[in-house]
């Protein structure tokens, strides 16, 4: 039988078919070689923002609202108004009707005062007789007793007349008081903005009823600030003018610096609440807006450093000669992205950064190297 040679490049073609093959099989471990940098112990946290100022603006009357026109033609939050601006008026239709009474008898008051006391005529008439009998009386031709009794009842009428006079003043006044009393209340009907800012909230409807003491519009501030949330177990690291390394959602691809500012004394849920200033604000930061936070507590430079997402609990999974192996390591500092190796590992060694489950010591992988 006749032998057939085959090439050797053949040979070692098809061979490293083979191991390419048995190479691309393995399952991908992403890596991260270790180096060294700064390392960074934070306090985790979550920041939401907050208008520097918010009123609750309070409806001071029961009635029907009517918006502004401005209001009522751009009725979305947001809107910007300005202080002492006009957003809506409430009709009371039974006010209105207490006015009109009101106003129409202080009107009658005023002229009755004006007209003069009741007895006014009456004692012009007895002053006038007096006067004549007074004369009369120097030439003696009237008795005495007519010209005291007379004079009796001239100091009787001017008594009485200055209390009509006393009586016609009250009800001018009183009449004046509820009269300014419902015009007070009638200016509690216009719903003014008390500060600068945007309309934060609208809860009512043009033309529906409300009530005193209702929260028809909201108002807030443009300018904001951070509120902050972290753990009761790290508040204790947290003191004002630290620096805080912080993400907003709405910012997917920017990062900010903060400045803690202060930290609240008071606890809500075992959870402590801060307050942070922006370093540089975007132009369009809104209120309301959410993200996350690391507070800088501590640094170290030249230290070992891996992606946090690379440590479970003590351990991490080391990839050496394309072989799978766990390693207990020490943590030092550590924040959301990276993390100090105090011991256990050395610099440009590997490590793997996702998927951890998915390995099993001994394990031969396909390493795919990352960078942080």
């Amino acid at each position: 039988m006749k032998k057939i040679a085959i090439p050797a490049a053949l040979v070692v073609s098809a061979t490293a078919v083979i191991l390419y093959g048995m190479w691309a099989s393995r399952p991908a471990a992403e890596v991260y070689v270790v180096q060294r940098g700064t390392a960074i112990s934070a306090v985790y946290g979550t920041v939401k923002v907050v208008a520097s100022i918010t009123i609750n603006i309070r409806a001071r009357s029961n009635g029907t609202v009517r918006f502004s026109d401005r209001i009522a033609s751009n009725s979305v939050v947001g809107l910007v108004v300005t202080q002492g601006e006009l957003l809506a008026t409430i009709t009371n239709e039974d006010l209105d009707r207490e006015i009109t009474k009101a106003e129409t008898e202080l009107q009658a008051a005023e002229g009755r005062r004006r007209i003069g006391p009741p007895s006014q005529q009456q004692l012009n008439t007895q002053e006038a007789l007096l006067a004549r009998l007074e004369k009369l009386a120097q030439m003696q031709n009237v008795p005495a007793a007519d010209l005291e009794r007379t004079r009796n009842d001239v100091q009787s009428l001017r008594e009485r007349v200055r209390a009509e006079q006393l009586e016609q003043d009250r009800e001018v006044a009183i009449y004046r008081e509820q009269a300014g009393v419902l015009q007070d209340r009638k200016a509690h009907c216009f719903i003014t903005s008390p500060i600068g800012g945007y309309l934060n909230g609208i809860n009512c409807l043009n033309g529906e009823f409300i009530t005193d003491g209702s929260t028809p519009f909201v108002v807030a501030t443009a300018s904001t600030f951070l509120e902050g949330q972290i753990n009761e177990e790290d508040v204790g690291q947290v003191l004002p003018q630290m620096k805080a390394a912080v993400r907003l959602y709405s910012y997917a691809n920017r990062d900010f610096t903060a400045t803690v500012s202060q930290v609240l004394p008071t606890a809500n849920n075992q959870r402590y609440t801060i307050t942070l200033t922006l370093d540089k604000a975007p132009p369009n930061l809104m209120s309301g807006m959410t993200g996350e936070m690391n507070i800088v507590a501590g640094r170290r430079e030249n230290a070992l450093i891996v992606p946090s997402r690379a440590v479970l609990a003590d351990r991490v999974f080391v990839v050496k000669d394309d072989v799978v192996k766990p390693r207990a390591v020490k943590v030092g500092f550590r924040n959301l992205e990276r993390a100090e190796i105090l011991e256990g590992l050395k610099e440009g060694e590997q490590v793997v950064v996702a998927d951890q489950d998915l390995f099993r010591p001994g394990q031969r992988v396909r390493v795919v190297t990352i960078n942080m």
